[in-house]
């Protein structure tokens, strides 16, 4: 490797940008980082709220790659556990394992649906075999109903993914469920139902790492670290406007709300959203380029997180919820994923309300967001008393899922060739490269940036584009005997 050195500017403090700029203080850079927000994390941080602390949605880590999980040991050391994972489908007042068993599905649906989910599915293969559609022109529909038959898409995929994304899922791009499901269809339902290892269905990953403290403390241990070789992590800068040559960029100009500063820096890593980028760009990217960021949308999220007089709800790590007449689409109890973030004799719910950010939902105030969850906790699924309530809040993340609609992907590819062209700048994590990647994707781009600010010949575009799916099976071996399993500020909000 290189002994090369500079100056490095980080554009967004969640988990990529913090990676490489970690790496690069690590190698004796100078390193400064600027997020928009009061605390580093972006999607991954940890709020902390009268004793308890909530995850925006919740992240786990999994991967398959040793070097990242090694990566994370080193970081964390003993505030990681290991986490067993328990994620369910509410469906019509019953509960169905996610990923689909179809044992547990069949029981839930009845024989006659399930044998119609069968044969559609049979008769969706036939038709694949006659009828050839071209990658790029697959829907979301087109991809369940190729995974796992028509019938279960419309009992299971449809609504949920209509939910989530506030489009049809015919206006949707097939690549989100390639991308988030490879290999799992039907006939591995079925085959995991008689194959099993040790009386354990292993389909996606069942056991996962995270922090006792909530995931935020990957995002501020890599803050520490940078800060402790001598880097600057700068909170309530914003972009505002990136100054290039056509071949480099040489300076960009943030601001804290009162004032602006620009920075130089030799190399340029960004983690803010990819449109976003391109739009700040001066000299102004062409009129098509600008006209063509218009088109990339992302999903906004409110997450409604709730303070409860009891110690527990669920078993679940994440529980899915279809039904369109529920407000939100998932929910998850943090005690599920480490007893520490919540007090004792207490626990909490994240409620992840998807919506369009600046729309009616996302403008309600947070005692209306808790007024509207608590009622569907209580009215529609039973699952909590109003009595249980000790208080809430909301939070609203933008730009938090890049969508992928129709014909996204050429789009994305000429944004990325323009910003390509400067030989200095790598884009990073999710929104920076419009990807719905994981948070071990999202640490990895960083990590492979920094590489190549160092003088490697790396792709960050190769992270999450493995043919075989990096949730797939069991997690590795690690032989850390601490990480253990983990057994099933003022509200502004109270009832």
């Amino acid at each position: 490797m290189t002994s090369r050195k500079g100056t490095a500017v980080i554009l967004g403090g969640g988990p990529a940008g913090l990676a490489s700029g970690l790496a690069l203080s690590r190698a004796g850079w100078r390193v400064d980082v600027y997020e928009q927000t009061p605390m580093v994390g972006g999607l991954a941080r940890t709020i902390t709220q009268d004793g308890f602390r909530f995850d925006i949605g919740g992240h786990r880590w999994f991967t398959k790659k040793d070097e990242l999980n090694f990566f994370l040991i080193d970081l964390l050391g003993d505030e990681l556990t290991l986490v067993d994972r328990v994620s369910r489908v509410y469906f019509e007042g019953k509960y169905v394992n996610y990923p689909l068993r179809l044992g547990n599905v069949r029981s839930r649906i009845g024989p006659a649906t399930g044998a119609r989910a069968l044969g559609d599915y049979v008769a969706s293969k036939a038709n694949q075999l006659l009828v050839k559609q071209p990658p790029a022109a697959m829907s979301m529909e087109d991809a369940y109903v190729s995974q796992f038959g028509r019938t279960l898409y419309e009992l299971f995929f449809r609504n949920y993914s209509e939910k989530v994304w506030g489009k049809e899922c015919k206006e949707l791009s097939g690549d989100w469920v390639t991308q988030r499901s490879k290999g799992l269809t039907l006939w591995t339902a079925l085959r995991d139902a008689v194959q099993r290892n040790d009386g354990k269905v292993e389909s996606l990953v069942d056991r996962f790492m995270y922090p006792k403290l909530g995931f935020g403390r990957i995002s501020e241990r890599m803050a520490e670290e940078i800060e402790r070789a001598g880097g600057s992590v700068h909170l309530g800068w914003r972009v505002t406007s990136v100054q290039h040559d056509d071949e480099r960029i040489r300076s960009v100009t943030v601001s804290n709300g009162t004032r602006e500063q620009v920075v130089e820096g030799d190399e340029f890593v960004s983690s803010i959203p990819m449109t976003e980028l391109v739009r700040d760009l001066t000299p102004n990217a062409d009129r098509g380029i600008l006209a063509a960021a218009d088109t990339l949308t992302y999903r906004g999220l409110v997450t409604v997180n709730l303070m409860l007089n009891r110690p527990h709800v669920s078993s679940d790590t994440w529980l899915y919820v279809h039904d369109p007449t529920v407000s939100f689409a998932r929910l998850h109890e943090p005690r599920n994923w480490s007893s520490d973030l919540a007090p004792d004799g207490k626990t909490s719910l994240v409620l992840e309300v998807f919506c369009e950010a600046d729309d009616a939902m996302w403008r309600r105030s947070d005692a209306d967001l808790c007024e509207l969850v608590v009622h569907d906790l209580t009215s529609i699924l039973h699952f909590i008393e109003p009595g249980d309530v000790l208080g809430g809040f909301a939070v609203r993340s933008r730009d938090a899922y890049p969508r992928y609609t129709l014909g996204y992907r050429e789009v994305v590819d000429a944004i990325k060739a323009k910003l390509g062209s400067f030989r200095n700048l790598s884009l990073v994590g999710r929104g920076g490269t419009f990807r719905y990647n994981n948070s071990d994707h999202a640490i990895e781009t960083g990590l492979l940036a920094a590489r190549k600010a160092l003088g490697e010949a790396v792709d960050v575009d190769t992270v999450n584009e493995d043919a075989a799916y990096l949730e797939s099976g069991s997690a590795p071996t690690l032989g850390r005997k601490d990480l253990t399993p983990v057994p099933h500020a003022a509200a502004s909000w109270n009832p």
